[in-house]
């Protein structure tokens, strides 16, 4: 029993050191722990300040919720762009590195690069010309689009950092430096939570600024770990092998990089542009229900961002083992990983099943916005059991180049069926915010089904990227 605790405790500090980086031999129980517990741990810290700043913009009001919530949401749209980018990295980076190819890997890091900086600039520039349209759009009415001016502002100038911030972290992934991506993340979220705390109130000499101070402290954290993340980049030469003439454009790879990236760009845009809608619905039913949502929302948001960085373990793990001509084994670890992160799910469904009512409260003291945060919590909770298994196999897709597969499944359960039911239920039938989290709830259950059966037919095995 000691000898057993002791090599897992060994295994822990290899993991968290990120210092092994070849996934294509030994154990694939072992594989799938040392890029689980980095990537988990990563997206565990972005869960942690998820909540924090919920819990530092709740008590500035209903209005400063839900302004952080509508910027929020075109935050996370225009990230689909740059997690598109980063499905295409990671899956050349990890097939290259699979197949013992660094100056290729290299290549790929520094045309990815470039493609990032050109759409973060374009989306940046974009939405802080029409931030305040943004919001009325999405049912803010004028004095509340007036109230977030800045801070709006603030977060869509921030949009080229974070999208390179990503593809960075995307790029590690890649190459099996998970560790990487997680020290940035501890870096970028520890700045933000100090400095939200220091600009939204103000103690001491330091004014408060409201969500105006929640702004600049995201943007000065993603500064601090983009340069954090370059440093590593460039330090980086056992993985990477990047001459000079790498820095030229090549046409062959951006071509490669853009019909990977287009996909998985839909992909991620059509969950995130459904959000968004999906708030436009909501705020219908009134701006009780509509704080709920996003309350219970960012709980969720809490609990989940973990288990992607499961699934991402298992999106490496893929990309490597078949670069390195080994479908058995990522099919095996696509399985392993996917257990492991259904069994992480079914706790959260647990925990948030008995303590729903005590997790709102520490959020908002209004009964009705309360209620429907409780209520879609509920609702989720059955939702959380189908999660596992649908996040493993859509990034061991994406990893094995199948990006339209996963394309049109998104666009099956989001426009084909959560928004138009959602609708149908809500307004239509009548059925109010139950109608919106039933809707929610079923078109996960049918997402969840149709990727199992179509990672057993295996064909995404055969593709070459």
């Amino acid at each position: 029993m000691l000898l057993r605790i002791q090599y897992f405790f060994n295994l822990l500090v290899l993991a968290l050191k990120g210092s092994e980086k070849d996934f294509t031999s030994g154990s694939v129980n072992r594989a799938t722990f040392l890029l689980a517990v980095p990537t988990m741990l990563e997206l565990s810290l972005e869960s942690l300040f998820v909540l924090v700043d919920l819990l530092y913009v709740s008590r500035l009001g209903e209005q400063a919720i839900t302004v952080v919530g509508i910027t929020n949401s075109v935050v996370i749209l225009l990230q689909s762009l740059a997690t598109g980018l980063g499905i295409a990295a990671t899956a050349l980076v990890a097939r290259r590195i699979g197949e013992r190819k660094p100056k290729a890997a290299g290549l790929a890091a520094v045309q990815v690069i470039y493609l990032g900086l050109l759409t973060g600039g374009i989306c940046g520039m974009a939405t802080c010309l029409a931030n305040r349209q943004i919001l009325q759009l999405a049912g803010a009415s004028v004095q509340l689009a007036q109230y977030g001016d800045l801070f709006s502002k603030i977060m869509f100038a921030t949009v080229p950092l974070i999208i390179l911030r990503i593809l960075l972290n995307s790029i590690f992934r890649g190459a099996g430096n998970a560790a990487i991506a997680m020290r940035t993340l501890m870096l970028s979220n520890s700045v933000n939570i100090v400095l939200g705390w220091l600009f939204i109130f103000g103690p001491g000499p330091v004014p408060a600024m409201g969500i105006t101070g929640a702004g600049l402290a995201v943007l000065v954290a993603n500064v601090a770990g983009v340069l954090f993340q370059l440093a590593c980049f460039a330090g980086n030469k056992k993985r990477f092998l990047i001459e000079r003439r790498h820095f030229v454009p090549e046409l062959r790879t951006l071509k490669q990089l853009a019909k990977l990236a287009l996909a998985g760009m839909v992909q991620y845009l059509v969950p995130s542009s459904s959000r968004f809608f999906m708030i436009m619905i909501v705020a219908r039913l009134g701006e009780e229900v509509l704080a709920g949502y996003i309350i219970a929302n960012r709980i969720i948001m809490f609990t989940v961002l973990p288990a992607w960085g499961i699934a991402n373990a298992a999106g490496v793990l893929t990309g490597q083992n078949l670069g390195a001509r080994q479908p058995q084994r990522a099919t095996a670890s696509v399985w392993r990983t996917g257990l492991f992160n259904m069994c992480f799910l079914s706790l959260m469904a647990l925990v948030l099943s008995l303590c729903a009512p005590q997790i709102v409260s520490v959020f908002t003291s209004h009964q009705a916005t309360a209620g429907y945060a409780r209520i879609y919590l509920y609702y989720m909770s059955v939702a959380y059991l189908f999660f596992g298994y649908t996040m493993v196999i859509s990034r061991a897709l994406n990893a094995a180049g199948a990006v339209n597969t996963i394309t049109l499944l998104h666009v099956l359960m989001f426009y084909v069926i959560q928004l138009p039911l959602a609708y149908g239920l809500a307004i239509t039938a009548g059925w109010g915010a139950r109608g919106i989290f039933t809707a929610i709830m079923i078109s996960e259950m049918v997402l969840a089904t149709t990727c199992i059966l179509v990672f057993r037919k295996g064909k995404w095995q055969q593709r070459h990227i």
